[in-house]
């Protein structure tokens, strides 16, 4: 069986974990950063850790039982930086409530941006990926978001919904602040 790019149910979930720390963790961090068809380089189990098909410390204790934790240090890292912004968020709830309660602006632009429709086939790549899957490479996120401010002008906490919006893996903690 293989392994479902986004897992949808626990069973998928640990096959995918196990997949992936067969090996392609202990490349995680040099090609984390790669964007790649099937998006190879990373585990994918941003959605099932948010929907809680498992774990943090459920991926870390797997990843700990076959690799030293020098080898795999950088994805170790990933995993617990989740829960540092999901306590930091509970400890300052108005930061939430903040962003909840901002109504996005109807902009034109911003509705172009977010139907694949900017002039840039990169970003509308980037865009009509996240629609069309639910998913996006962290760095094509990050890319997006930073043509979607610095680029285009548009605030921040528009481009921030249409991530939760879309995104299977949508984190208010780590969507939001990191």
């Amino acid at each position: 069986m293989a392994a479902a790019l986004i897992p949808a149910t626990r069973a998928e979930a640990l096959h995918a974990l196990g997949d992936f720390v067969d090996g392609p963790v202990l490349r995680y961090a040099r090609l984390r950063n790669h964007i790649a068809d099937g998006h190879s380089h990373v585990s994918r189990l941003s959605a099932a850790i948010t929907h809680r098909l498992v774990t943090e410390e459920e991926v870390i204790r797997t990843v700990l039982q076959i690799h030293k934790p020098a080898a795999v240090e950088k994805f170790l890292q990933e995993v617990v930086w989740r829960s540092y912004w999901k306590g930091w968020l509970e400890l300052r709830p108005g930061v939430w409530r903040d962003f909840v309660d901002f109504t996005p602006a109807a902009e034109p632009l911003a509705e172009s941006m977010r139907a694949g429709r900017s002039g840039c086939e990169a970003m509308d790549a980037f865009a009509r990926e996240l629609v069309s899957t639910g998913y996006l490479h962290n760095h094509a996120r990050m890319w997006w978001a930073s043509f979607w401010i610095h680029r285009a002008g548009l605030p921040w906490r528009d481009g921030a919904q249409f991530f939760l919006d879309h995104l299977l893996d949508a984190d208010a903690a780590s969507n939001t602040l990191s």
